[in-house]
């Protein structure tokens, strides 16, 4: 007997592989969905655990739909993938993976005998991802996942009490999970790692990196650093940024905005990008160093852009940040306050300035300072969104302006060659760029007359010199 609540498309899958003799599960979103008694007749996407190799997956999909798998990028793939053409609707897509047989290598776990479904979902690394249903809708459900699924917490699979002493990475995953699912720690997992926090010293670096990276990525970091800043993990490999939660308990709140909680904010604000939400998290880290109290009673955090810079100069090394990608969070965090000085009276040369001097960045400078407004006040909100969508239409504008037209007058170089009796060839390219450089650099006018030009050269004849000749 099948259960009524799976689609006809499920079911043949499911049919397909017992008739083959070969147990299957449905895991995953959809199981979650199940367990919430949610509907999932109208789903497109389904994923399923079987107890065969990857080559039988292949040929009873290929029996029961005729279609073969999509092609896989990675040398060994936990999944494969196959997308069932539906009639005038979206393709159905299949993601099926053998029964995984493999644990980390614990003490805690030398005497467990886990085999067949169950070992395969312990090794789904937490408890609400550790559950599934067969055919007829029964639940196998061995580590209690659904509980923990009703009550938002995430919850490792392997006993806690042993788990974050032996393996300093789940410090980080627990992080990482929070951050997707957007769940609290259960209380005795968090409990553990607040215990074990330090074991986080012996976890490669380049596995802080990536784990961050995971972190930051998804659907809810907020949650996932207010774990690591309560667990302590923050404290050991980001002391930078623990300064600044530590300071923000410690500080009347009344005075200025809560440093740590406009952080958090800024991070979910951005775009999931990862240098963007690098940068959030960062870009205030040197308000703790920077406050001070101004002759008007206000608190101010002078040049803080300048020491988050600076900190984060030894924060990209400690994680092994490609240089490349650190060095645009870095220029992004020192120069984050740099678009909000952006008034109305700006002149066009002031723009094409910014434009130059922040160069590559620019995009990501403006679109930071979107995320980066958390007031509350509506109509300071409301005046700033207003500035920076005007600030963009310009550059826009002024971007377009100057792909179509160039910065000195048509002919200059017949006007340098008539005034200064020169001979025509490369050396008058080589004038006309240094001309054009000065007006980059806003020392001339853009599209002035030829006079201007010819009047500066004639007061700066070492222009007029062939680099050759200098």
């Amino acid at each position: 007997m099948t259960d009524s609540r799976y689609p006809e498309h499920l079911v043949k899958a499911f049919q397909g592989f017992l008739n083959a003799g070969i147990d299957v599960y449905l895991i995953g979103p959809r199981a979650r969905e199940l367990a919430l008694e949610q509907r999932i007749m109208d789903h497109h996407s389904f994923d399923l655990t079987v107890d065969a190799p990857f080559s039988t997956i292949e040929t009873v999909m290929f029996e029961v739909f005729h279609v073969g798998a999509e092609p896989v990028d990675e040398e060994r793939p936990r999944i494969i993938t196959f997308k069932i053409p539906m009639d005038q609707q979206e393709d159905i897509t299949f993601n099926i993976g053998p029964f995984r047989n493999y644990l980390p290598p614990l003490k805690s776990l030398q005497n467990h005998n886990l085999r067949g479904i169950i070992l395969d979902l312990a090794t789904r690394e937490i408890t609400i991802q550790a559950f599934g249903y067969d055919i007829e809708g029964n639940l196998i459900d061995p580590f209690n996942g659904v509980a923990d699924l009703k009550g938002h917490q995430i919850r490792p699979v392997l006993p806690v009490e042993a788990l974050f002493r032996e393996s300093g990475g789940w410090l980080l995953k627990m992080g990482r999970y929070i951050s997707r699912y957007g769940f609290e720690p259960a209380p005795d997992a968090f409990n553990e790692a607040a215990r074990n926090a330090m074991g986080v010293l012996d976890v490669p670096r380049d596995v802080w990196r990536k784990e961050m990276d995971k972190l930051l990525g998804d659907h809810h970091p907020m949650m996932g650093l207010n774990y690591l800043a309560q667990s302590r993990v923050l404290a050991y490999i980001i002391p930078e940024m623990y300064s600044m939660y530590t300071f923000s308990l410690e500080s009347p709140e009344d005075q200025y905005k809560n440093v740590w909680e406009h952080t958090l904010q800024v991070i979910e604000k951005c775009p999931s990008d990862i240098v963007l939400r690098w940068v959030a998290m960062l870009h205030d880290v040197g308000k703790v160093w920077t406050k001070q109290e101004g002759r008007d009673g206000r608190i101010h955090f002078i040049r803080h852009e300048d020491i988050s810079a600076m900190l984060f100069d030894g924060i990209w090394r400690r994680f092994q940040i490609p240089e490349q990608t650190a060095r645009k969070i870095q220029f992004i965090i020192k120069n984050h306050s740099r678009i909000n000085l952006y008034r109305r009276d700006w002149t066009d040369t002031a723009i094409r300035r910014l434009i130059r001097e922040m160069g590559p960045y620019l995009d990501d400078l403006v679109e930071f300072s979107k995320c980066d407004l958390t007031s509350r006040r509506e109509k300071r909100v409301q005046m700033i969104r207003s500035l920076l969508t005007e600030l963009q239409i310009r550059i826009k504008d002024l971007r377009e302006d100057d792909a179509q037209k160039s910065p000195l007058p048509k002919g200059i170089g017949t006007y340098i060659i008539e005034q200064f009796n020169l001979e025509p060839g490369p050396a008058i390219g080589r004038i006309r760029a240094r001309l054009a450089e000065l007006v980059q650099n806003d020392v001339l006018e853009r599209g002035a007359d030829p006079e201007v030009y010819l009047d500066y050269l004639k007061k700066h004849p070492d222009l007029l010199m062939d680099s050759e000749d200098k």
